[in-house]
């Protein structure tokens, strides 16, 4: 498996290799700009869609699943750390590939472009570690990576290196069961890649892997991420989920490497709520907010939605969680 080194502000982007031909008329970013519109981002449309093999069943292997997460992380000798390792990935479409399918197959063909199609334009990733006793995580590792950076096999590999390094951190994603795990096991095949433990596990409530789309909805139906955000209070996206094509055909990586962080910077909150309400973790939520911005800031310097949106909202919540009674906040 090939190792692909991630960027830093400060360095140098790595060779990168597009899977799709160049040529007039199109953007430096080498796609057509006619289908800026049709690029995906990885929205959650097929999470709010589809239902699980068994609501009730499904519940019951989350809180075993959660379970059996306390039981490793408190108790006695048998105490250890938890980990998760909170990831998000943006797309772009294979429009030469799905082109030639319709062709092929003409009027049977799915007219629809579906995820085996979505190529890996971007990734980001957290593993948060949560030691017992402590009242922070550890944030053990913070990245993000592009296709300036590396072409899709090598942002994939710089994945795959991350959770092989971690074999125990849990996949932590909103809606990546729909999506972001059928690609990323899509590309270890076509690739001939190895995948990583957390990968593995077929069932879509695997002990190896949390879906918060699926995790916090359970029978209710199912939010898109900026929804459920808006909703709770937390920090979300940079820039709606429509404008990353654009983004993507003017070549602007730095943008779309800001848009998938800030999606895992909102679902490493969710998790964090999440995992404390079941009595998986112990921790200052507020503290452990801080300590979140501060280790995206070192990941990315220049992300202005770190700098000027996440940061001050995580300062806000510590300072909230000093006083005492009601906290009026101006609108």
């Amino acid at each position: 498996m090939t190792t692909t080194n991630t960027r830093t502000e400060s360095g140098t982007a790595a060779n990168s290799r597009s899977e799709f031909s160049t040529g007039a008329g199109k953007s430096k970013s080498g796609f057509d700009d006619g289908s800026a519109s049709e690029i995906s981002v990885g929205d959650e449309e097929n999470c709010i869609a589809a239902s699980g093999p068994s609501a009730f069943e499904s519940s019951l292997e989350r809180e075993a699943r959660l379970f059996t997460a306390k039981s490793k992380s408190s108790g006695g000798d048998r105490r250890r750390p938890l980990r998760i390792l909170v990831c998000d990935l943006e797309f772009i479409f294979d429009h030469k590939r799905h082109a030639a399918y319709v062709d092929a197959e003409g009027d049977d063909a799915e007219r629809k472009l579906r995820w085996v199609f979505h190529r890996v334009a971007a990734a980001a990733w957290m593993v948060m570690r949560f030691d017992p006793g402590c009242d922070v995580p550890v944030i053990e590792d913070a990245q993000t990576i592009a296709r300036d950076d590396a072409d899709e096999r090598g942002i994939v590999s710089a994945l795959f290196d991350a959770m092989m390094r971690n074999p125990n951190a849990i996949a932590t994603t909103w809606g990546g069961e729909y999506k972001d795990m059928p690609v990323l096991r899509r590309c270890a095949g076509e690739f001939g890649m190895l995948l990583p433990s957390q990968l593995r596990n077929l069932h879509p409530h695997a002990n190896e892997r949390i879906d918060l789309c699926a995790a916090t909805s359970v029978l209710a139906t199912s939010m898109h991420l900026p929804e459920y955000a808006y909703a709770t209070g937390i920090p979300c996206k940079p820039w709606p989920a429509k404008h990353i094509g654009a983004l993507v055909v003017r070549g602007d990586w730095k943008s779309v490497r800001e848009q998938a962080l800030a999606d895992v910077l909102t679902t490493s909150v969710i998790s964090l709520r999440h995992l404390a309400s079941h009595g998986s973790i112990n921790c200052h939520p507020q503290r452990s907010l801080s300590v979140i911005a501060e280790a995206a800031g070192k990941a990315m310097p220049s992300s202005q939605f770190v700098r000027n949106t996440f940061a001050p909202w995580s300062r806000q919540q510590v300072a909230a969680s000093r006083l005492k009674g009601t906290v009026i906040r101006a609108a």
